[in-house]
């Protein structure tokens, strides 16, 4: 097998401590092939930089997100309430959702970025007019549709993929990893 190196990204994840006793380095080579190091390379629609902040890739579930938002309020009149709910969760709720569970324990700044697109679809979805940005009004919307906050999304997705792997032991891989963390974990409660 080859490398295309038009095709391929290089990434090298570190610290800012780490990076600076590094020599500065532009690209690798693998194979015979150089590959230039990238700012930021996107892997299963998760977008990750040096840092591993996720910072790029909650600007572009955000960018993407209200462009879809956009498109819905032109064309929320002449749908009906279930039909509105059914594509927001189809265009926006999936993009917040789709590998969530890699943002737990990310800085709260990214999460509140994450939470102002839910919130606006909400206002969207329930129909307010108003660009009203206060908390409540959001809160209260987002109990109205069922929607628990971005935060709570996360844990819940953690949560279902733990309880998941316990009692159906499906994803294997996972299962073993889960099964060998609760073991050490219960060493270290006795």
């Amino acid at each position: 097998m080859t490398l295309n190196p038009d095709k391929s990204n290089a990434i090298l994840f570190a610290t800012t401590q780490r990076t600076q006793s590094l020599p500065n380095q532009v690209s690798v080579n693998i194979s015979g092939i150089t590959i230039p190091l990238s700012s930021q390379v996107k892997i299963l629609g998760v977008v990750l930089d040096p840092r591993i902040t996720l910072s790029e890739h909650t600007k572009a579930v955000s960018k993407s997100s209200f462009y879809h938002i956009g498109a819905l309020k032109h064309i929320r009149d002449s749908l009906e309430s279930s039909m509105i709910r059914t594509i927001a969760a189809a265009l926006v709720t999936s993009r917040l959702d789709y590998s969530n569970s890699v943002l737990y324990g990310i800085p709260s700044k990214y999460i509140s970025r994450l939470q102002r697109i839910q919130n606006t679809l909400a206002r969207v979805v329930g129909g307010s007019r108003t660009p009203n940005r206060t908390s409540n009004l959001a809160t209260g919307t987002l109990s109205q549709l069922h929607w628990l906050p971005i935060h709570d999304r996360i844990k819940f997705k953690i949560a279902t993929m733990t309880h998941k792997a316990i009692y159906t032991c499906n994803p294997p891989y996972l299962a073993a990893v889960v099964a060998v963390f609760s073991f050490f974990l219960l060493l270290h409660l006795v």
